[in-house]
């Protein structure tokens, strides 16, 4: 009785008037308090995979992971199941959540687990997972209660559906959250920090008119992403989305790509060729590194933009074409305008609506998502049942600047997790700070450097260091030692001491001292 009258009072409160992520989040402390498991995660179901909207006594890097049921053997049992399913305790099948529960390092070998499919309407929308490292936790726990769990949080969730979908048919902007549990998966963008929830926000906003877009931002930091979620939520979005890399124009054959030819039109044209603007008719049609056109090309597009037809390279006769232009470029274009090498017409007929994709290192926790969804990507293509991520590891990567922004990062975890892979034969990976090569570090801030400044070094002893090797990276190894080493004394030879002031984890110098032979 004491149980119904919990679930009662839970359920009360999520009929409160806050937002969908509040109302989850609150589901799954309620599970918590209630069931007495360890960790609990409510996902939502599409297109065959998982996609966490909340969790409890998980790292924070679920929430940017994706899981595919047919690489997830329990999460598919789940979504086959149509009720609860309770696993054995020490069922042999790979638990997705290995390595990611912060009180428990090792495998979840022998454990109690149990997986509630939530289904309205006879359709699968999601699921709620609940752990517990007591094998004989839930034995005790009726079905009558699991269900009761289960109609909470389907109820929950299609609430948000709903929700969603009305403000959609209505036009209207969703409130900035984490729920995109429909998000294409060419088009989904991980993250929630302000900056990254502004993003959504533009796009929303645009995506559904006939408005030229200029996305601006740096190398890397997933404007053709960006074009894509654009395309999505558009109504054009079941027509073509075409893409042309400008900077990978030759100038010859740069305005037969645009705008196509007629047979015989120069040497080689050997039959009639429709342009990317005629394939995206009616679709979108995205000009990646747009800022690269010549200037001769730029005003050709202005007209195609001006009057909305092309002319086929050697022919006469104009054809109409109702394509929607994004624009990307890393180039700041009022700068590239002042200097003559861009088209201000254009640029103003471009940039109707100009969108800022913010670099990773002004994104937060993000990059702690982002983190989890390159894992998850890398698990699957080595083949290993799970890849996990030490928190110093997720110290250590906060630390760095990320010039290559996003693209950087997902290279960076791809090839630790391979140098993991290859150093161990087990099937559960741990990516450790070894396993990177990063030793740029962020500067740090003014607040920072007052407040723990950088040991002061004699001019004599290091500002005029001179290495008695040719070889770059010797002299760089005896450059470290002797800064560590005077650090080291300097702060009376305690380790804590000198990470503070050179700005490093304890653990990283400890491994490069170790390296260096000085300890």
């Amino acid at each position: 009785m004491k149980m119904n009258e919990e679930w009662v009072k839970i359920a009360l409160d999520l009929t409160s008037g806050i937002s969908n992520q509040d109302r989850f989040e609150r589901l799954l402390t309620g599970i918590r308090k209630v069931l007495k498991c360890d960790a609990s995660a409510l996902l939502s179901f599409h297109n065959q995979c998982f996609t966490p909207l909340a969790i409890n006594g998980l790292y924070h890097e679920v929430l940017g992971r994706r899981f595919n049921i047919d690489q997830h053997p329990r999460l598919e049992a789940i979504a086959r199941a149509g009720d609860i399913v309770r696993f054995p305790s020490d069922s042999d099948l790979p638990d997705p959540y290995d390595g990611l529960i912060p009180s428990l390092s090792d495998q979840l070998e022998v454990h109690s687990c149990i997986g509630l499919p939530l289904v309205f309407d006879d359709r699968l929308i999601g699921a709620v997972t609940i752990d517990a490292f007591d094998p004989e936790q839930f034995d005790r726990l009726s079905n009558h209660d699991l269900r009761m769990v289960s109609a909470l949080a389907a109820a929950s969730l299609n609430t948000a559906l709903l929700m969603e979908q009305l403000e959609n048919q209505m036009g209207y902007l969703p409130e900035p959250n984490t729920f995109q549990p429909h998000a294409s998966p060419g088009s989904e963008m991980i993250g929630h920090s302000p900056a990254m929830l502004e993003l959504k926000e533009h796009i929303s906003a645009v995506a559904n008119t006939d408005l030229s877009v200029l996305i601006m931002g740096e190398t890397g930091v997933g404007k053709e992403l960006v074009a894509s979620a654009i395309h999505a939520q558009s109504f054009r979005s079941n027509q073509n989305l075409v893409y042309l890399n400008c900077a990978a124009l030759p100038e010859s054959v740069a305005e037969s790509e645009l705008f196509g030819h007629v047979k015989g039109a120069f040497t080689g044209a050997i039959s009639n060729r429709q342009g990317k603007f005629e394939l995206a008719n009616h679709g979108t049609l995205f000009l990646d590194e747009v800022g690269e056109l010549s200037l001769t090309l730029q005003a050709k597009l202005l007209r195609a933009l001006q009057y909305g037809d092309v002319q086929r390279v050697g022919d006469d006769k104009p054809i109409k074409v109702n394509t929607r232009i994004v624009a990307a470029t890393n180039r700041i274009m009022h700068e590239e305008v002042k200097a003559g090498r861009f088209r201000s017409d254009l640029y103003h007929r471009l940039s109707v609506f100009p969108i800022f994709v913010p670099p990773l290192r002004e994104r937060g926790n993000d990059l702690v998502l982002l983190t989890g969804f390159f894992a998850e990507r890398s698990r699957t293509k080595l083949a290993v049942d799970s890849i996990a991520i030490a928190p110093e590891t997720i110290e250590l990567l906060s630390r760095c600047p990320w010039e290559g922004n996003v693209r950087e990062l997902e290279h960076t975890i791809k090839r630790a997790a391979v140098i993991a892979r290859a150093q161990s034969p087990a099937k559960q990976l741990v990516l450790l700070p070894e396993h990177f090569d990063l030793t740029t570090q962020a500067p740090a801030t003014g607040q920072e450097a007052a407040a723990s400044p950088l040991i002061t070094t004699p001019s004599s002893q290091l500002g005029h260091f001179q290495p008695n090797t040719p070889n770059l990276k010797l002299a760089i190894d005896q450059f470290q030692t002797q800064f560590i080493r005077q650090a080291f004394e300097q702060n009376e030879q305690n380790w804590a001491a000198t990470a503070r002031q050179l700005h490093l984890d304890p653990g990283n110098l400890h491994r490069l001292a170790k390296r260096l032979g000085l300890k």
